[in-house]
This record gives structure tokens, sequence and C-alpha cells, in this order.
């Protein structure tokens, strides 16, 4: 699709980038990164790209209403001059083909099922990356329930000639970012990335769009608008790179500087292990060793997965343990909410413990999440030598894919947004606060 026209003239010509877009034969098209690449407009053209095919249905979701409102008022400017109506009581325009498109909302997970029992040719979603991750798809990949959810009701009836698409768009930033990143497979520099499902064979691709692919705002002052931006922020929303969100807490974070390769943790490094516990949600457990040397504390290793029953996770655990030797005798601290009985002789962790597992509870006091994610500010920070305190080897891939993308809590701007993927990030707190994270300074002769 070129352009919207009516018979007069053209209403509306897109961006080659938005014409690549819409162009797109993919199951699953995520475009957009930077901001004013014309995102919003591209989605309202998708919307309709189908609107002669009676049997069109089309769904245009925001996580909440009140921020469908800008986006219900540009759809004016296209959708009223092709001789749709708007049906207000309904939030849905009517074309004269009888083709529809409808906009709604998913603020919890179960506003999902405000749209059973419908089917619809093309699902499209602005700002994805406002959709929390809150499960894993069947590949074991992070995702947002309800957004998945919703495929299932894209379908078509037989004969329908209607293509089935899934269209979104976005920033960097907010508390799905990090689960976007990964499905689209998008890289760091935000670069156009491809991916196919490995249960449908459907493919995923993401198309960037930045501000100077948006004649509109490129000729405008809202460069300057961007550049004074905050670092993280600008590099987010103006150079559509996807290092960190926007409003990422942990803006210390440098891949070049604390991401290692794996190496044999020397006998004499004190070594110890946390937990975030989880059996709907994944189950994170990170091992630490000390360089009490330099002060460096590493990650070695990590196990995250869902599903952990108590005693198949401590079995897991301590098959790790064995790994670095059972002259460390290692012990761990966990969420002491894992210590609450569960009807099966105790907590989760009570069984753990007596399989052997040495957990500890965490500090639940107030003030304790403010003081955990203090202590990871002051590992990331770097050190005299130039290197950061805290170090993690490349094989935690989980912890280094989180740690960088969690944002801050919209109501306790001190704290993490506890509906961010935040499992990873909390065990690694809970570690940095194990007493064996003390620090000692030892001075070798001549050195």
């Amino acid at each position: 699709m070129s352009s919207i026209e009516t018979a007069a003239e053209p209403i509306l010509v897109p961006t080659p980038k938005q014409k690549e877009f819409l162009a797109c034969p993919a199951r699953e098209v995520l475009f957009g990164g930077a901001s004013g690449g014309g995102k919003s407009t591209a989605l309202l053209l998708a919307a309709v790209s189908q609107a002669a095919n009676p049997l069109h249905k089309a769904l245009i979701l925001r996580r909440s209403y009140p921020q469908l409102r800008d986006l219900i008022g540009a759809s004016f400017e296209i959708y009223k001059p092709l001789g749709a109506e708007y049906i207000k009581s309904e939030k849905m325009w009517e074309f004269p083909s009888g083709a529809r498109v409808s906009f709604g909302h998913l603020e919890s997970d179960s506003d999902k099922y405000l749209y059973q029992g419908f089917e619809y040719s093309a699902l499209l979603f602005d700002e994805l990356t406002q959709l929390p991750q809150d499960g894993l798809d069947a590949n074991g990949e992070p995702v947002n329930k309800a957004y998945l959810y919703l495929h299932s009701r894209l379908r078509a009836p037989a004969g329908s000639n209607l293509r089935l698409e899934i269209r979104a768009a976005t920033n960097p930033g907010g508390v799905g970012h990090s689960w976007c990143k990964q499905r689209w497979g998008i890289e760091d520099d935000g670069g156009p990335s491809e991916r196919r499902d490995p249960q449908t064979g459907y493919r995923r691709v993401f198309i960037p769009s930045k501000l100077e692919d948006n004649p509109a705002l490129a000729a405008t002052d809202y460069a300057k608008v961007l550049d004074a931006l905050a670092e993280n922020d600008r590099k987010a929303l103006k150079e559509g790179l996807w290092l960190l969100g926007e409003g990422a807490v942990f803006s210390e974070w440098n891949p070049r500087l604390h991401v290692v390769p794996s190496f044999e943790i020397p006998y004499e490094w004190p070594m110890w292990r946390s937990c975030d516990d989880g059996f709907a949600a994944p189950a994170a457990i990170l091992f630490f060793a000390h360089d009490k040397i330099h002060d460096r504390i590493y990650v070695v290793n990590e196990l995250y997965q869902r599903g952990l029953t108590p005693m198949v996770m401590a079995q897991a655990v301590l098959g790790i343990d064995r790994q670095y030797g059972d002259h460390r005798q290692m012990q761990g601290i966990i969420d002491s909410a894992s210590f609450a009985d569960i009807g099966m002789g105790g907590g989760r962790t009570n069984i753990m413990n007596q399989m052997g597992c040495r957990w500890q509870p965490s500090e639940k006091g107030q003030g304790s999440r403010i003081a955990g994610k203090a202590h990871i500010h002051e590992r990331l920070a770097l050190k005299s030598d130039g290197l950061p305190g805290l170090q993690v080897f490349a094989n935690c891939k989980n912890l280094i894919r989180t740690l960088p993308s969690v944002p801050y809590s919209p109501t306790n701007p001190e704290d993490i947004d506890t509906n961010s993927e935040e499992h990873a990030v909390d065990a690694l707190r809970y570690g940095l606060s194990h007493k064996s994270t003390k620090s000692y300074r030892i001075r070798l002769p001549g050195l």
C-alpha cells in the first residue's frame, strides 16, 4: 500500500520506512526504536490495509485506555476521509465495506479475556514495551502472557482472502524492554533483525525507524528536545539503541566491562549463591565468587527456570555446587517467602535444606529493597584499577539480559518496577547482601 487515497487525491503518503513496515509479509512485525519515527501513524495505516475486505477486523491495543486517546484522535485524520464512521460507545470504526477497526486495552492480564470469543485478522499493539514480562512461551522465552494469548484470536474464515497479521510499534524502554528485545532478537545497536518461531515457523521481523526517517518531524526542532534528554534516554529515544531502556535503573552497566569470559575459580576464593524463588515465575539462582585481594565479586553461574519443584531444584543446585568442589560447603540466601509452609512438610526452602542446600532467609525489613539496589550500584561502579567491583560470566545470560533493562517503579522512584522481569536482579541483590560480600583489603609485599 503506497498511499491512502480518496477519489480526488492522496490523504497520506507513507514514508519509505512505513512502506517497508506495511509491505512486510512476516506474521509478527515490530516497528520503531527511536522517538519520532512515525510508529503510531504506521500502526493506524496497517490496521486499514485490508479495509476493502468486508470480513476484515482489526484490534488496536495499548496498556490502558487513557493511553489510547491520542491514537484515537489521530485515527480521525486517516479514517474519516475514507468514509468510516466512529462508533464511540464501542470504540470502533466501521468502514463502507463493513470492515471494522476497534480499540482496546490490556491493563492487567485478566483483560485478555475481554476479547475471548472474538476473531481478528489483524492485531496491533502500540508501545509494546509497556506490557510487562509475566510468563514464558512454549520455547521457554519471556513474554507477556496477554500478548501471547491474543494470538489465539487471530483467525479468518476460509476463503476470506485475509492476511493474518500481528503488528506492533514501540520505543526501547519500559517494563517490557527485555522480553521484546529477546523475542525479536534485537541487538544493542537497534538494527534490523529477524527470527523464526521454533514452534510455528512464523517469521518475526523488527524494522527500525528513527527521527530522520520521518520528514514531518525531521524538519522541526524535535531533535533538540531529544538531545536535551539524559544520556540513556537520549540513546534510546534519539539513537534507537536497545542497550539500556528508557529510565533504566542500572545505567552504569557496560557489557564491555561488566561481562567477562568464564575462568576456573581459584581454590581459596569463597563462593556462595542466592535465589529469588518461583514456580509459576522462573526461579533465579546465581552463584558468586569473591576475589578478596581485589575486592571483586564474580557472578559465575546461573540457573533460571520455572516449574521447579523443591526436590528437583535442590538436586540442580547441589549439582552445580559440586562443580566447584566439595571443599567449599556452599551456602546461600533465598527469598524469605520461600520458607512459608506449603503443606508438604514445610516450606519449599525447608524441603531443599533437608536435602543439603543450606539456604538462609533474605532480609525483608523496611528499606531492604532499596538497600539491596544500593549494593548493586556500589558494585557496578568502577574501582581504582578501572574495572568494576562486579563482573558477570558470559554464560549468565538471563542476568545479563535483564539487569540493564529493569526500569524504575512508577510509584517509588527509589525502587525497581516490580512488574518488570526482575527475578535475576532480585537474586543479585540478595547475593550482594550476603555476609560473604564483606570487603577485605590485603596488602602484599612489593604491591
